[in-house]
Formats: C-alpha cells, sequence, structure tokens
C-alpha cells in the first residue's frame, strides 16, 4: 500500500516530497505492535512510517503518542478479483473522495474547520496483484504534532 499525505487545505502537510508522502514499515516504537497493512481496521493508532510503499504499519494505543487514526476502510472500484490495476491517480481520487466525506461522521466536526487532516493508503500495483482492494482513510494530527487520544467524535 502507498500511503499519500495531500496538502488539501494549502496547509503544510507532513511531507518529504512535492505534497505527498508515502509509508513504509518502521522501527518498532515502545508499546507498538507491526502489523499488515491490508489489516487495518477504523479506529486504529498508527505511527506513520516515512517512506513510499509499505507492507507493515506500527499500531499502538491511541492513548499512546501516535501520528494518526484509521478512520474509515472502503472498497476501491473496481474491487473484482480479476480486475485491472486502475493506475494510482484514480485510486487516489478515489480515496480523497471517500476520506473526506467520512471525516466529519468520525470526527464530529467538519473538514475544514477541524485542526485535523486526512489522507489514505491506497494499493499498489503489487498488492493490487496480492488481493488488496481497499482505501485506509487516516486522520493525522498537522505538522509534526502527536495525538494521546482517539479522534473519534471529538469534534477536534
Amino acid at each position: 500500500m502507498t500511503i499519500v499525505f495531500a496538502n488539501l487545505r494549502g496547509r503544510t502537510a507532513h511531507a518529504t516530497g512535492a505534497g505527498a508522502f508515502a509509508v513504509s514499515a518502521v522501527a518498532l516504537i515502545a508499546g507498538c505492535s507491526n502489523s499488515s497493512v491490508l489489516d487495518l481496521k477504523v479506529g486504529d493508532c498508527i505511527q506513520l512510517p516515512n517512506t513510499e510503499t509499505a507492507v507493515t504499519i506500527d499500531r499502538t494505543s491511541c492513548s499512546e503518542e501516535h501520528r494518526g487514526e484509521v478512520s474509515a476502510v472502503v472498497k476501491t472500484n473496481p474491487n473484482g478479483a480479476d480486475d485491472a490495476f486502475p493506475g494510482a491517480s484514480k485510486l487516489n481520487s478515489q480515496a480523497e473522495e471517500a476520506c473526506v466525506s467520512s471525516f466529519t461522521d468520525y470526527v464530529g466536526s467538519d473538514y475544514v474547520t477541524s485542526s485535523l487532516d486526512v489522507s489514505w493508503l491506497v494499493p499498489t500495483e503489487q498488492s493490487w496483484k496480492d488481493g488488496d482492494r481497499h482505501i485506509a482513510c487516516v486522520v493525522y494530527a498537522q505538522g509534526d504534532q502527536k495525538l494521546t487520544q482517539s479522534v473519534k467524535d471529538s469534534n477536534l
């Protein structure tokens, strides 16, 4: 999977490149468990890796310092086992629409006025070949801020 940290509102996104940031496996942090990105579920609090692709991601308790929280997991379109990889651009467009649309229901405040931002994990061409057909939306604190509680219904 690839994680994209889009700068959707002209905010300073936590990025290493031209408006995007992606994930990879990262060293374990105390209190974290390393697990497959394919196993992410709504409500999982995570540490954001710092490279473009990831096979594993560090989960942690939401009461521990963390960088993001999975706010939605949605199926890609197409999502059939025999469907061809639609391409990163199409998947990112689907992800932006789904993740921004689901933001208010999860956080409890409007995306435009929130102090939080949203990004997403999308399948790579390789993970697509392995059956990956989900987009994981990730709500995160802006800049280098860390979260120390769940953002679910936080109105932040």
